[in-house]
């Protein structure tokens, strides 16, 4: 396959054995090229990046910024897979001359296209984008097809019944996307994720600038629970992202049991036990319904939000910037703090990346108080009174 495929890149990135090899695994992935273009063994499609496949004969292919002209590439093509290296939306241009002919030309339109995501693992990630592709279906037409985790594919039928769902690319898909906040990686994204709101993600991946409607989870989903109550998480998907605070959550726990509440997805002495490996549309039924979640930046507080939860959200990890707006947002930013935003740093992989081994570590996290998570839930709550 590495021999007919010729490579090229739109920002003026390295090709590294690292992003080649990747390129052909995506490239596996896709399949053969599938549109075609009238014009015989010359076909055309954007599945994971532009694909432009150019059969034997005096070719020459122009790629282009159909927004700001900026020419990616100009060359001769024989008998070759001319593929982009970015894999995200481009206002691409392709012009292919036979001689110095013009024969075929066509600019990247998704409007009533097909167009296959490929959701990853991360909650968060994926539901900061599927506001995004669900306005790309109302507003452009698109047919969404959805290769989805199995734990994600019970919320995802529930709440988008109109989305296909497939392992792999469908023959006649016009655009294919990698979904997620990608880091540091010129491939899936023109940006680094850490450096935006990740609420801001599907502009940039998808190259949408229409309007984007907030989820609405859980409409007319079961109440579980008779009694008022309200939501705790304590874990995520690093140590460096939950609350370390000492009697932190027991402090909290105490608190809301004084105020009448019952608490439920938590872990703290007191609390009723929710944890394990259970359906995604059974926490939406139990999010729903709750007075307010509290939790650290997970893809459960994402969940929460995406139900209308009033979220008590307590990081030091991340600036408030990168989850979603909420009052409930709790930070100390006179200790250290937001080293995942940092991209001179790699923090999403554990530890204590400034302060690691040291009295300072993960001081961003245990220096928020009690008192400060207390005063965002009072916010919260009384945001939802107004």
């Amino acid at each position: 396959m590495k021999d007919r495929l010729l490579f090229f890149t739109a920002d003026g990135n390295e090709m590294t054995q690292t992003h080649s090899s990747f390129c052909i695994h995506l490239e596996e992935l896709a399949g053969e090229v599938k549109g075609e273009t009238g014009i015989d063994g010359l076909r055309l499609d954007f599945n994971f990046g532009l694909r432009l496949a150019v059969p034997a004969g005096n070719y020459h292919v122009r790629v282009l910024d159909g927004a700001h002209g900026q020419v990616f590439f100009d060359g001769a093509v024989s008998g070759q897979e001319l593929v982009s290296m970015e894999k995200y939306a481009i206002p691409w241009l392709v012009e292919v001359y036979e001689g110095t002919e013009c024969i075929f030309a066509h600019r990247f339109d998704m409007t009533g296209q097909r167009v296959f995501f490929h959701l990853g693992t991360a909650l968060g990630d994926m539901l900061a984008l599927l506001p995004y592709i669900r306005a790309m279906e109302q507003q452009m037409g698109v047919h969404v097809v959805v290769k989805a985790e199995e734990n994600f594919r019970p919320l995802i039928a529930a709440e988008f019944p109109s989305w296909e769902m497939a392992d792999r690319v469908p023959d006649d898909t016009y655009t294919s996307f990698v979904c997620g906040a990608f880091q540091g990686t010129p491939i899936l994204s023109p940006v680094d994720m850490r450096l935006l709101p990740m609420e801001e993600s599907g502009r940039v991946m998808f190259g949408w600038q229409g309007p984007v409607a907030p989820l609405a989870f859980g409409k007319g989903a079961p109440r579980m629970v008779e009694e008022p109550y309200v939501c705790i998480a304590v874990q995520a998907s690093g140590v460096q992202k939950c609350w370390l605070r000492p009697g932190g959550w027991d402090e909290i726990v105490r608190r809301l049991h004084a105020e009448g509440c019952g608490i439920r997805v938590a872990m703290p002495e007191g609390t009723e036990d929710f944890t394990g490996y259970r359906p995604l549309t059974e926490r939406v039924a139990l999010l729903a319904h709750a007075e307010a979640f509290f939790g650290v930046g997970s893809g459960l507080a994402w969940l929460a939000h995406a139900c209308g939860t009033p979220v008590v959200l307590i990081s030091g990890f991340s600036l408030p910037m990168t989850e979603f707006e909420t009052p409930g947002r709790v930070i100390n930013f006179h200790v250290c703090h937001g080293c995942y935003n940092d991209t001179a740093i790699r923090a999403k992989n554990g530890g204590c990346p400034r302060h690691g081994g040291t009295e300072r570590a993960y001081e961003c996290s245990r220096k928020i108080g009690s008192e400060a998570v207390w005063e965002a839930f009072l916010r919260v709550r009384r945001q939802l009174v107004e």
